[in-house]
This record gives structure tokens, sequence and C-alpha cells, in this order.
């Protein structure tokens, strides 16, 4: 007994011996994680980016950003969130599911938000300043290295939206910035500098040394200049636009003013630690929102990503710019302008489409009905060009404008050529403009707020001088076509014709332009300037084949303007449509494929655009003069002995 006894004795001191020399070995262990941790999250908060978001003015503002970086703890256990699985309607599995629900849980699933992403209303910017009363912002960081690259060390944060409200809208927002360093540990990260920073936008990205110009920092802190409602991340506040996927389709905008936001940081792990982890949603493989055909369904999550294991090889295939558009008044900024405008409403058609399919159907039947309609309302056939003065339907005077162009498209595109000297004109008048004491001061102060007061003044220098350069262009078209020497006179000989009656034309566009320029500026006047402008169309015509001059001209375009003001609209509509688009239509669709193309060859392809089109409108403009004087009851009562012949 006493043997056994002893043996017993010596048994149990050699397994408190193992119990205790397992925890010598375990402890630092233990203690070597935790520390590793801590440098982490050491890490992670010494370079934490500053977050700048454009300045909603109030509440359900369209313009400006709602939502801020969130911490999906808000979402979780959270009773209006459901998770559903894909398949037979998508039932719902669960509501309010947890971060141990959604661990390692696969593409199968998706959570599903109060709302329709394709309709939202304010329903998501309610719900999140809701569901964030009173919490701080939140990023996430995680410490990524490559298995082929031991020598590059990633600092990733990633940064989760509540709703994306862009061209392409779906509920939850997965964005992205990554901090290169020179390291192969986290200690050795904390002892160097990082070599590279690098932005995501969309499904590309942008990138730029540490000690870059355009990396704006405050002290280690990178500023990342988050686009209006997309989320992408830009190094300043300017308005992008982009052709590709990787650039993002359409235009970002995060100009200021901006509000600054400084999230708190929670470091991710590689993998969670259990189901129990308060970061077991990690592992989850599905959708943070919805389904909705592409590009307006939910994200996955940051693990699903590929730069969340290879960030050396994402970082390398970044761009080293983004396009910026010029804040002037160029040719080519129309076409931008345009551009963003397009994508943006060909958007939300798109998603109108995805949410009520047969009512847009609905809708492209009644506009392509109506479009037959009013083509099938006119005559097409093929009529004389002379004598100027006679009966022509709106189709017709269309189509012979095409043909007139085609037999002499040297002449009339050289006299389009006229309009270039008007646009420098323009151009050297708006610079006068901005450097004037007064009125350059007022431009600046506006330029800071937004730009509106240069919009303004921009505007309406650029149409007075649209509405004189049509005027030049259409005085020598008329001439050539109603005068008595016809279009073999050439170029030279409209241009000296147009010289010699240049007093008589300033005398009646002058005051045409003050009143139709002035009269908007009342605001109740823009009804009474868009009726005198179709009522003095035909003030170059009149002026160049009947003699006529100052308010004798006005008042001549208006006679034969009288019961007939809504054909001379509608014709006017036509060439106005006609000219603005032609440019830019050509201008976009060089954008588009030639992504490299400088923003002065753009402008320069515009301008040319217009040059050639434009004496095609003032020869339906023209045409349009003859049918309304052949309509006319005084069609030779006004007409003085010196016009054309073509005219009587």
């Amino acid at each position: 007994m006493k043997g056994r006894s002893s043996r017993r004795r010596r048994l149990g001191r050699a397994v408190v011996a193992a119990v205790v020399l397992a925890g010598a070995v375990a402890a630092p262990e233990a203690a070597t994680v935790r520390a590793q941790d801590d440098d982490a999250q050491e890490l992670a908060d010494r370079y934490a980016p500053i977050v700048m978001l454009r300045t909603q003015e109030s509440d359900c503002d369209p313009d400006g950003e709602p939502f801020a970086p969130m911490s999906v703890d808000k979402l979780l256990d959270n009773p209006q969130i459901l998770l559903r699985q894909v398949g037979r309607g998508d039932p719902v599995m669960m509501r309010a599911p947890g971060a141990s629900d959604l661990a390692d849980l696969g593409e199968g699933f998706y959570l599903d938000f109060p709302g329709d992403a394709l309709r939202p209303g304010c329903l998501y910017e309610q719900d999140f300043a809701r569901f964030t009363a009173g919490q701080p912002s939140v990023m996430y960081a995680h410490v990524a290295q490559q298995a082929d690259r031991p020598d590059r060390l990633a600092l990733q944060y990633w940064l989760y939206w509540y709703y994306n409200d862009w061209n392409n809208k779906h509920e939850s927002d997965w964005e992205f910035i990554q901090i290169l360093f020179p390291a192969g540990s986290v200690a050795e990260a904390l002892q160097t500098d990082p070599i590279s920073v690098g932005y995501a936008q969309h499904e590309g990205g942008e990138r730029a040394d540490w000690d870059d110009d355009k990396l704006e920092r405050d002290g280690t802190h990178p500023v990342v200049y988050s686009s209006q409602r997309s989320h992408a991340s830009y190094f300043a506040p300017a308005l992008y636009m982009g052709r590709s996927a990787s650039e993002g389709f359409g235009c970002d905008n995060t100009e200021s003013p901006s509000t600054r936001v400084d999230p708190d940081v929670v470091v991710l792990p590689d993998d969670a630690g259990g189901p129990d982890d308060p970061l077991a949603w990690v592992g989850f493989d599905g959708r943070w929102g919805e389904r909705h055909p592409v590009p307006n369904n939910g994200p996955t999550g940051p693990n699903t990503k590929p730069q969340w294991t290879e960030p050396v090889t994402w970082h390398d295939g970044l761009r080293p710019s983004s396009f910026v558009v010029p804040t002037n008044d160029s040719p080519g900024n129309a076409v931008i302008d345009a551009f963003c405008g397009v994508v943006g409403w060909g958007s939300v058609q798109l998603n109108r489409f995805f949410a009520e399919p047969w009512l847009m159907l609905a809708a492209l039947a009644l506009i392509a009905a109506l479009a037959v309609f009013l083509v099938r309302r006119t005559s097409w056939d093929v009529v004389e060009a002379t004598p100027l003065a006679r009966r022509r339907r709106l189709g017709e005077i269309i189509r012979l404008a095409g043909s007139t162009y085609r037999q002499h498209p040297g002449t009339f595109s050289a006299i389009g050529a006229l309009a270039i000297p008007v646009a420098l004109a323009a151009l050297l008048v708006g610079s006068v403009i901005r450097r004037l004491p007064f009125i350059g001061d007022l431009v600046v102060v506006s330029d800071a707020e937004g730009g509106g007061g240069r919009l303004v003044i921009s505007s309406m220098i650029a149409g007075i001088f649209t509405l004189f350069a049509f005027v030049v262009v259409s005085a020598a078209v008329a001439w050539l076509v109603g005068g008595p020497q016809g279009v073999g006179a050439g170029v030279g000989g409209a241009t000296r014709a147009v010289g010699g009656r240049a007093r008589e034309l300033a005398s009646s566009f002058i005051p045409a332009a003050i009143a139709i320029v002035l009269l908007p500026l009342t605001v109740i006047g823009t009804p009474v300037a868009v009726w005198l402008v179709v009522r003095w169309q035909f003030l170059p015509q009149v002026t160049m084949l009947e003699g006529h001059a100052g308010r004798r001209t006005l008042a001549r375009s208006g006679r034969l303007t009288r019961r007939r003001w809504w054909h001379t609209a509608l014709a006017l509509l036509i060439v106005t449509v006609v000219i603005g688009a032609a440019g830019v239509v050509i201008g976009l669709v060089l954008l588009i494929a030639f992504t490299g193309l400088p923003l002065w060859a753009l402008s320069a392809i515009v301008v040319a655009c217009d040059v050639v089109v434009m004496p095609y409108g003032a020869l339906v403009m023209t045409y349009l003069y003859g049918d309304a004087v052949a309509a006319s009851a005084d069609a030779t009562a006004d007409v003085e002995p010196a016009p054309a012949p073509a005219l009587a």
C-alpha cells in the first residue's frame, strides 16, 4: 500500500509538472498573439484615413452625401434585416441574423434590408440615420501579405456603406483603401514609412507614392475624398469621369464643400475564431444586400475580394491617375457634361425597366408610335430648290436642305467656318469679363460657392454668340440660295455680301439679343423670350434678301411667322437639336472609343462638327422662310426693288 501510494504521489507530481510546463509554453504563445494584435491595432490607428464627404445641406437632399462608413454591428441582430436563401422565391431563413448565423454561409445566401434598392426614395437614408444615431463612424482594418511577396505588407481599410445611390443602386457597399509597406511583418512596418497607397474606384483604382504631391495627408493619415453616393475613393475634390468598368462608367463627384469624418478602426482577422466570435461575419460568402440583375446586385464582403489574399497584385494593377473634368467652358466640356448627364439618365431608365418592365415597354411603344405619327404627318417628296419663295412641307424642306448641301459640300462647309471667329470672340469676351473689377470679383466668389455665377455669365455669353454665329452663317446661306447669283458665287461672294450688310444685320440683331437675354432674368419674361426667338427667326433672310434693317426687319419676320409660330418653332427645334447634338454625339463616341483622347482634341472635333452642320440648319430655315413668303398674303408687298429676283 505504501509503495502504491508513493507511486501515485510521483505520478501526481509528474502531471502537475506537465500542466505547469504546458502552461509555461502556452503563455508566451498567447502573449505573442496579443502583442501581434496590439501591434496591428497600433499600425491601423497610426495610418487611419480621414474621409471627406460631400456636404448635404438638408435631409433627403439629392445633392450631397447622406451616408458615412458604419459598423456592420448595426445590421446584426437587427429585426428589420432578413437573411434569405437563393431559390424557390428566395425564402426568408431567419430575421435578425447575428454574426454567428452568418459565419461560413456560402454564396447562396443574402441579406435583405427594408425598402426596394431600385426605388430607394429617402428610406435608406432615413434607416441609416436611425440605425447609427449617436454612434461613431467605423472602418475595418486588415493586415495582409501575399504568399509570393514576403517583402511587402499591406495595411487595408474596408469601409462599409449602408446603400449605394449612384448610377447603379444596391443595398450595401464595400469600399477599400490600401497602404503598402516595404516590410515583412507588422513590427517592421511600425519602424518604417509606407511606400505607396491605393484607392479603390469601382472595379479598379488609383495609386500614389507616399511622398507624391497629389496625396493629401494630415500627419500620417491619408485624406480620402469619397465620391458622392458611389463612395469611390479619390485623392482630391473634383469631378471625375470614367469610361470603363475599371474607372466606373459615369461621373464621380467629390467637389467641395466637404465634411470631415474620422472613423474608429476595428482590426479584422484573416479568419474568424469561431461562430461565437463577434467578427464571425468575416467568413460570410453571401451578399450584403438584396438580389438584383447586375449592376444592382448586393455586393459580397471583403473576404471574397482578390486583394484580401493578393494585395500586391491588386496594387500593381492600379492606374497612376484619374480623368479630372476641367472647370472651363470649352466645347469638349460640353461633351463631358453630356456624357455625365446621358449616363445618369440612362441608368435611371434602366433601373426603372428592372423595377417596372411592362410600364417602360409601354412608354417606349408610345414614343415610337408618336414618332411614326409625326413623320407621316408631313410629305418627304423631292421638290425643286428654285424659286426660293414657294410652298413646301416641312419634310420636303428637311430633305431639300440635305440635297442642296450634298451638291455643294465644300462651299457650305466653308461658310460654316464663319462661325469660328465668332466662337473665338466669345472666348475673348468671356475672358475679359472675368477680369473686370466688379463682375470678375462676383465670378470668383461664385466659383468658391459652386460656380453658379460663372455658369450664368458663361451661359449668357455663349448664348449670345451662338445666336450671332447662326445669324452670320444663315445670312451667307440665304444670299447664296436666294440671290440671283446662285451658289456658284462661292464663299468669297457670300462673305463680301454679309460684310456689306453687316450694319443692317447688327441694327436688328443687337436689340433682339438684348431683349432675349434680359427677359429671362425677370423669370416671368422667359415665355416671352422664347416667343420672340421664334418670331424673329427670319432676321438674316429678311436682311439679306429684302433689304430691311433694324425694327423693320424684326417686324417683317414677325409677320412671316404670324399664324405659323408653332410650325416655325418645330423647324427651329429640329435645327437646334441637329446642330447641338451632332458634335456632342460624335464627341461621345470618340470619348468612349479613345479613352486617351486629350480634351483639346475633343474640343476641336466638336467645333469642326458644328462648322459642318450649322449651314445645314441655315438651309432649313432659309427654305422655311421661302415657304413663309409664299404663304404670306403680302408675299411681294414689302419687298423693295433691291432684293433677289428669286423672291418675285
